[in-house]
């Protein structure tokens, strides 16, 4: 081998080696990370200018729209909330302001988008929408209980089952008269007697938990957990029960909850069955809920007759003044779903967190119609509670709740009532 070449290959070889030793220094040396991309970085450029701009909207109706409240009551809800909702800024970066996470949270509700949908609208993270949303609905929870008397009731229950349930929470006439008005009411606006409320159910849509099989499979072939409320005459929630599976009918519902425990025993002090007002039959009438063919027909819920009726029998009074009087939990579901359009699509969140929102959308009901500030009707607040175990349970019905039906129906064809 001459020297030339010789010396080439030394060359070759040492120069090969420096960019060994290059590359090896580049991996040893730690890379430098960015902890947003530069779009999340645009967050007090562009998104909070533009929460700036809808509050500063002169139009009520924009702000109304955008968070479906009034500036005024999203103001004292923020007042409210911000002391827990509240992040410490650090020298890295300035924490999400309480302010930007109410807003996101109440434009979730209201819209139904998703946090990825929320990310682009909003410069804030998907992560980061998914973990403050949820304490932004404990929050609203927690501080919108003060405005309605509740009181709460310990059980024992399975651990799993209590994961995926609200706590046991309910707020309903605690007296003898808030009964009566509650009845009077009924029968001033819709023309039936001793009613105590309306009840009802509606299956709130929800992505395919996982494992669940059919647990949460409904009649109407989607999948959903179950909301079931019972409301006033003036279309007020006055007991909401959230998160049973969807597979349970609505009568299975409220057949395993403490409240119809309660309704059993007689400890919600619901006034003793009394003659009808201006009647000269001594049948004493009990005081009942209103519900559909779902619900058995006990001593404290009344359901119209079942089959085909006959146009002008006295059946088909009776269903329909029945019909009319019940329509107002219709009437409440509707107003619930058309102000929060997260109930309207499919909720893609864990059933504990899916729940909250729900539970989260009845109390922000409550607030609106409520209004602290003064501008809308003054309303009953409701919320929610807990189920145990279902249980098999034989509905029967007895010939005196049948003679009492019965009764009533023909009081409502002569025109007694």
């Amino acid at each position: 081998m001459d020297e030339r070449y010789r010396r080439a290959l030394i060359n070759w070889t040492e120069a090969w080696a420096s960019v060994a030793r290059l590359h090896i220094l580049q991996l040893r040396r730690p890379r430098t990370r960015i902890w947003a991309r530069p779009m999340l970085l645009e967050r007090n450029q562009n998104a909070s200018q533009l929460i700036r701009s809808i509050l500063d909207e002169e139009l009520d109706k924009t702000v109304i729209n955008f968070m479906r409240m009034c500036r005024e009551d999203f103001a004292y809800l923020l007042q409210l909330v911000t002391p827990r909702i509240r992040k410490q800024d650090t020298y890295m970066r300035d924490a999400i302001t309480p302010k930007d996470r109410l807003i996101i949270s109440l434009r979730f509700l209201a819209s139904g988008d998703s946090y990825q949908s929320l990310e682009y609208a909003y410069r804030v993270s998907s992560q980061s929408i998914s973990l403050f949303v949820p304490e932004v609905c404990d929050s609203i929870i927690m501080f919108l209980r003060k405005y309605v008397k509740v009181f709460e009731l310990s059980f024992t229950c399975n651990v799993v089952f209590v994961l995926q349930r609200c706590l046991f929470i309910l707020q309903l006439p605690s007296t003898r008269e808030e009964w009566l008005k509650v009845a009077d009411d009924f029968y001033e606006k819709w023309q039936f007697p001793h009613a105590t409320g309306a009840i009802d159910g509606k299956h709130v849509p929800i992505k395919a938990p996982a494992k669940s099989d059919s647990e949460y499979f409904n009649y109407q072939h989607f999948f959903s957990i179950v909301l079931l409320g019972i409301v006033d005459a003036n279309c007020n929630f006055m007991f909401v029960d959230v998160g049973c599976k969807g597979r349970i009918s609505d009568g299975g519902v409220l057949r395993t909850s403490r409240l119809h425990n309660l309704l059993e025993n007689n400890r919600l002090q619901i006034p003793e069955a009394e003659m009808l007002r201006g009647s000269t039959s001594l049948m004493r009438i009990p005081y009942m809920l209103l519900g559909d063919k779902a619900f058995a027909f006990t001593n404290n819920c009344i359901r119209p007759f079942g089959g085909i009726t006959d146009r002008g029998s006295i059946e088909r009074i009776f269903n329909e003044r029945h019909s009319k009087a019940r329509r107002t939990v219709e009437m409440a579901f509707g107003i619930l779903t058309a102000r929060f359009r997260v109930l309207r699509t499919p909720i893609e969140l864990n059933l504990q967190t899916a729940s909250k929102v729900v539970l989260t959308c009845v109390y922000l009901l409550n607030y609106i119609r409520r209004n602290v500030s003064g501008q809308a009707a003054r309303e009953t607040e409701h919320v929610p509670s807990e189920l145990i175990e279902l249980r098999g349970i034989t509905h029967r019905t007895t010939n005196e709740f049948m003679q009492i039906r019965l009764h009533l129906a023909n009081k409502f064809a002569d025109g007694t009532i």
